[in-house]
């Protein structure tokens, strides 16, 4: 919990951590923002980025997203991921029927610190496809 910017998770039980292949100046595998410009209430958002280009483009984001964050749990209000790959599955979405959860565990507004945990599970209506993302957790500075 020192915004080492950390980001990763199980994916169907297989590690999935960000990573950018050839990446330039300004690519970065961990995205994270606390906003607290939004009337009425911070919004906290975190994403992870693996881009393994080679021949293929294999692409691959997760993002949870909290409206008025808090120590302790939290209700992920939207979450998606994009995991492109040869089956041309694209974008998954939060399951809002299967158990999900955003475990804040430290909000340091003074030093921009973010770190928590979560787990969700994502579906692709058009593949007929479900990821379980399991083990998450992130630790970030959340000013960028």
């Amino acid at each position: 919990m020192t915004g080492a910017n950390t980001f990763g998770c199980l994916v169907n039980g297989e590690v999935w951590r960000p990573y950018i292949e050839n990446g330039n100046f300004w690519d970065s595998p961990i995205y994270a923002k606390h906003d607290r410009g939004w009337v009425g209430c911070d919004q906290l958002f975190v994403s992870g980025t693996r881009d393994l280009s080679t021949n293929e483009i294999i692409f691959q984001s997760m993002s949870v997203n909290v409206w008025c964050p808090k120590l302790g749990d939290n209700e992920i209000s939207f979450s998606k991921g994009r995991f492109r790959d040869q089956e041309g599955c694209g974008r998954y979405y939060l399951d809002t029927l299967s158990p999900h959860t955003l475990i804040v565990t430290k909000l340091d507004i003074v030093n921009n610190i973010a770190s928590g945990t979560f787990e969700f599970t994502a579906i692709n209506d058009g593949c007929q496809d479900t990821l379980r993302i399991t083990e998450g957790r992130f630790d970030v500075d959340s000013s960028l």
